[in-house]
């Protein structure tokens, strides 16, 4: 046989060419075996490698989450009047345990006073008993790390976050020193106080944890040495504030080297005699796995570079963008006008969809720019390098027209707006100025009137500063009071007599003279001052008209109205003052008020219950439907003033005031004409069916006390 064999061999093989030929086999296959081992290894090594960084930058990107979510509460005047000032552990419920620790779920919110010891402490979502060392709770590295804050002190950046233990729970915790927002309010000397948010690291936290980061299921182990297992790089360890390991983090690693390499194995007994084959197949079948471990890493940059709901570009991509561009570089920086009123009146759900396809229409605009990006919430950038301006302009005009359609969004056809600010730069602006300035040009845009471009100007600046002023007076003036309220009388229409009063806002700036009540309640809108606003007008309203027998109406701002505290707010103002709920009448513009009638219905049916009566306002204006009409159950409307004008000299006006009269008295609803200027205007309103009356002609807008002796005087007159 081996003769025979060996024969064959000869003949087919000339015997020069035999020991090379199998020489060569077999060095192929060593060879490919080798190269099939190293490639799979190293496979397997990156994949480990990459599933460690996954997991490290999950973890850090996790306690900045909790950091962030602390500093919003720990850098506020209230805090420090509420929690430093005084302590007062019922408004660390409402103000901050009510949406940290039971919103947000985290596990414990703790204040430590200047001892280090805890003096409020919330936790598994309810307020339990304090005044314990918090290292108690949370372990030592919580310790470490408050030292690490107090260290720090008022004039630094006095915030911490990090991950302790205490037992056989870790935490990861964030800690902050209690600090004002602004200089009304003042730290007292010595130790400051501090607020700590701890979330305990569990199996649901680390599912989560994994599943937001599409890293393998993770599990908590104790501290271990290494074992030098092949599953040594799957783990990571976790480290105190002071450095000490904690704990390991385990999960199973990927190999799909190895996966690729028992796929294969068998293989090679079959293709000994075809090695060359075989060996095209395994580089073939390798550079696949190389190529998709390349693939894993395109998209994990890709994901650090844009925004997940939207798919642009990230804040981080205009910055790096940026930077990159070598020459003249343009940046248009855009906010949504009407995003949070959407997104307040129609859900989250609403608003996200909104926001898709804002960016959608953003990006089709744009065109040739170099990037389209959401820089946050509802704020979008577009980057050009090296643009001319005529291309920054029609890229901006063609982003404005393309928000003039309405947005079909959960059902609803809503309006959104778009403002645009740009900054141009030949290079030589840093990206942080560059942004700052496109920021102020597009708050100037807002500030003009929304719905526009506008270019950054050196005299913006000051415009930005005078707004932010403004702000803070007006803050301040709300907050000492400074607000005032002049009412003007509501008659009777048959016999005029003064059967009510309406509460209008007045606010005299020490510099600027009279604001007027647009701008201001705009500037509160803006900057989250309204609820503050409507609550002092409302309380002033009520005590000033307590005793002058009259009912007395007050107007809502739509920003008011879709506070979800706002009933509980007006409760409270009428239990303030004593003011009889009976006697309040709430103005409501229709065009708000309809946008949602399902939630406007049960805001409405809760003011209701309490005795409160509610007023249509500027009625005709908006685009009410008899049907909500009926649905809402207003108590009276009110014609705008747009309607009395012309009633005089125009007979289509006075048509129209009556129909709206007529379709009042279908549905049993008394009306109010407003804006009432002259004896012609109030004959003809009088004549359509209007019950009650408002205007300059009955009586100007009056400070409280002139309006008490006028009511007082127009008593008289009718005894």
């Amino acid at each position: 046989m081996y003769q025979r064999l060996r024969g064959m061999l000869r003949r087919h093989f000339p015997t020069q060419y035999l020991i090379p030929i199998v020489l060569l086999l077999g060095s192929s296959f060593g060879c490919l075996t080798a190269l099939l081992f190293h490639t799979t290894i190293v496979q397997d090594r990156m994949e480990r490698h990459r599933e460690v960084e996954l997991v490290t930058n999950g973890f850090a990107a996790s306690a900045e989450m909790v950091k962030h979510d602390l500093q919003d509460y720990a850098r506020w005047d209230d805090a420090v009047r509420h929690l430093v000032h005084r302590f007062d552990p019922a408004w660390a419920d409402g103000n901050i345990s009510a949406y940290l620790g039971v919103v947000q779920a985290y596990s414990h919110v703790l204040v430590l006073d200047e001892h280090g010891r805890a003096i409020y402490d919330f936790s598994g979502g309810r307020h339990r008993p304090a005044g314990f060392d918090p290292a108690a709770l949370l372990g030592p590295g919580l310790a470490a790390g408050a030292a690490r804050v107090r260290r720090i002190g008022p004039a630094g950046n006095p915030v911490v976050n990090g991950f302790t233990r205490m037992g056989d729970r870790l935490y990861v915790f964030s800690a902050a020193a209690i600090m004002p927002l602004t200089d009304k309010v003042t730290l007292p000397p010595g130790p400051v106080r501090l607020l700590v948010l701890a979330d305990r690291i569990d199996q649901p936290y680390l599912d989560a944890l994994a599943a937001r980061n599409h890293s393998p299921r993770l599990s908590l182990h104790e501290i271990a040495p290494d074992d030098g297992g092949p599953d040594e790089a799957a783990r990571m360890r976790l480290h105190d504030a002071a450095g000490t390991p904690i704990g390991t983090i385990r999960w199973q690693a990927t190999t799909p080297g190895s996966e690729l390499r028992r796929q294969m194995l068998p293989g090679f007994a079959l293709v000994v005699l075809i090695a060359l084959a075989a060996a095209a197949l395994i580089l073939r079948r390798a550079r696949t796995g190389m190529e998709s471990l390349r693939g894993s890493k395109a998209r994990a940059l890709h994901q650090a570079l844009h925004d997940p709901l939207t798919g642009l570009g990230n804040r981080r991509a205009v910055m790096e963008r940026l930077d990159a561009c070598e020459t003249a570089v343009a940046l248009l920086y855009m906010d949504l006008d009407g995003f949070k009123e959407t997104n307040d009146v129609y859900g989250h759900a609403a608003g996200d969809a909104l926001l898709m396809e804002a960016a959608r229409r953003i990006a089709a605009a744009a065109g040739e720019a170099d990037l389209v990006a959401r820089s946050g919430g509802d704020e979008f950038a577009i980057v050009l390098c090296a643009p001319g301006p005529a291309v920054v302009e029609r890229i901006a005009d063609a982003i404005l027209a393309a928000f003039h359609a309405p947005f079909a969004v959960g059902g609803y056809s809503v309006s959104a707006g778009i403002s645009i600010g740009i900054v141009m730069s030949s290079g030589r602006i840093v990206t942080d100025e560059l942004i700052r300035r496109a920021d102020v040009a597009m708050y100037a845009a807002k500030a003009n009137g929304k719905d526009c471009r506008l270019a950054y100007h050196p005299a913006l600046d000051e415009e930005y500063d005078e707004r932010r002023r403004l702000e803070n007076d007006l803050r301040a003036t709300i907050a000492a009071g400074g607000i005032a309220v002049v009412f003007q009388p509501i008659v009777e229409a048959r016999a005029g007599r003064v059967v009510g009063v309406e509460a209008l806002a007045r606010w005299n700036h020490p510099r600027h003279g009279p604001v007027s009540p647009e701008l201001f309640v705009r500037v509160a809108e803006r900057s989250g001052l309204i609820n503050d606003l409507g609550r002092s007008v409302l309380v002033t309203a009520c005590r000033e008209a307590i005793g002058w027998n009259v009912d007395l109406a007050v107007n809502l701002s739509p920003a008011q109205f879709w506070d979800r505290m706002l009933v509980e707010r007006i409760e409270a103002a009428l239990a303030e003052t004593g003011f009889p709920a009976d006697r309040l009448e709430l103005e409501i513009t229709e065009s708000y008020l309809l946008r949602r009638p399902d939630a406007a219905e049960e805001i409405l049916v809760r003011l209701r219950a309490l005795g409160i009566r509610i007023a249509l306002d500027d009625f005709g204006t908006g685009f009410a439907s008899i049907g909500y009409l009926q649905r809402l159950s207003f108590d009276r409307i009110k014609i705008d003033r747009s309607f009395v004008t012309h009633v005089v000299e125009q007979a289509r006006a006075a048509d129209m005031a009556r129909a709206i009269v007529v379709l009042a008295e279908a549905l049993d609803l008394p009306v109010t004409a407003e804006g009432i200027e002259t004896e012609g205007q109030a004959a003809i309103m009088r004549l359509t069916g209007c019950s009650r009356l408002q205007g300059w002609l009955f009586g100007r807008p009056m400070p409280p006390a002139e309006m008490g002796r006028w009511l007082a005087q127009r008593s008289l007159a009718l005894t």
